[in-house]
């Protein structure tokens, strides 16, 4: 082994020891996508660990128009649950909300409204109707869009109803 094999292997043996908690997936702020029955883990994405949340955007099965669900995961007495914190959407009626109740906020957003609440949402599943183009975008924080993941095609996942849940999110 020369001098320089020896160093970058000196080099690394010090380095492993501080880099092994960010080379572990389960010391990662996840989000687990899995079928909602079976269990079936689907896939799992990082999360933001100071505001684990997801934005699920859709369109809705009547009107046609764009629907968007921002998520914010939050812990509690019996672990990690998600909460409906943002609806946006273009249009009315038919299952869409046209007043806020106590605490929530509706206002006018361009062309269509948006509906600030916490709303405790558990378990969180979705079922990935075709028409609808269900997805999911993780890691997004408010006002801080560039550079986030594009966002996902729940139905190339499963045809059946899937369930977001949070792992490994620290107790901050």
């Amino acid at each position: 082994m020369s001098p320089r094999q020896r160093a970058a292997a000196l080099a690394c043996a010090l380095l492993l020891p501080a880099l092994m908690p960010a080379l572990t997936p389960a010391s990662a702020c996840t989000l687990v996508l899995a079928e909602h029955r079976s269990a079936r883990e689907l896939l799992r994405l990082p999360l933001d660990p100071s505001a684990p949340e997801v934005r699920v955007s859709f369109t809705h099965s009547v009107l046609g128009t764009p629907v968007e669900d921002r998520y914010r995961f939050r812990p509690d007495a019996e672990g990690w649950r998600a909460h409906l914190i943002e609806e946006r959407w273009v249009g009315e009626g038919y299952g869409l909300p046209i007043a806020a109740g106590p605490g929530e906020t509706l206002e006018r957003d361009g062309e269509g409204w948006r509906l600030t609440l916490d709303r405790r949402v558990h378990p969180l599943v979705v079922r990935p109707l075709p028409a609808q183009r269900m997805r999911v975008q993780a890691g997004v924080r408010p006002g801080r869009n560039n550079g986030s993941p594009a966002p996902l095609l729940l139905g190339t996942l499963s045809p059946h109803a899937i369930e977001m849940r949070v792992e490994d999110c620290p107790l901050t």
